[in-house]
């Protein structure tokens, strides 16, 4: 059953006239899952962090490779403060956590995209729901949402 998000991405993709995949799959909680399931690298996922920044409050959703992790003090320089992982990132984006896409001007939120995911041609992410993804070209994404893209990431260990 496809979510109110899910539906929201694959019209901004008609819309745009955008090549695009979609795979209904077993639930994944992790990018481990995800890649699994798909049959792609974890770098080729786009992994979505929705976080609060510590002075003003405000929404900001940071997407990187998923064999990536948030890099605390690049993140502070990419939007002039301190931020933290929002406690509750379904009351933002209505998607629960694992199912964040990386388009957060569907949410009104500003995006921040880390240099690493442009390695891959072809990017994968849930959309919405823990059982669907789409896959599309970067550089298709890149057009579409317009995010800032700066170093905000780094490799897990």
């Amino acid at each position: 059953m496809s979510t109110p998000v899910y539906k929201k991405i694959i019209e901004t993709l008609d819309v745009h006239g955008c090549a695009y995949t979609t795979q209904h799959h077993e639930p994944t909680l992790t990018s481990v899952d995800s890649a699994r399931v798909r049959g792609v690298s974890m770098h080729a996922g786009a992994k979505a962090i929705v976080a609060k920044g510590n002075k003003t409050g405000a929404n900001y959703l940071f997407v990187m490779p998923a064999d990536f992790k948030l890099w605390s003090s690049q993140a502070k320089n990419a939007c002039g403060e301190p931020v933290s992982f929002a406690t509750n990132p379904e009351e933002v984006t209505g998607c629960v956590p694992g199912s964040v896409p990386p388009f957060g001007h569907l949410f009104g939120l500003k995006t921040f995209v880390d240099p690493h995911l442009a390695d891959n041609e072809t990017i994968h992410f849930n959309a919405g729901s823990l059982t669907d993804s789409v896959s599309m070209p970067y550089q298709v994404y890149i057009s579409i949402e317009k995010p800032i893209v700066v170093e905000i990431a780094k490799p897990t260990e």
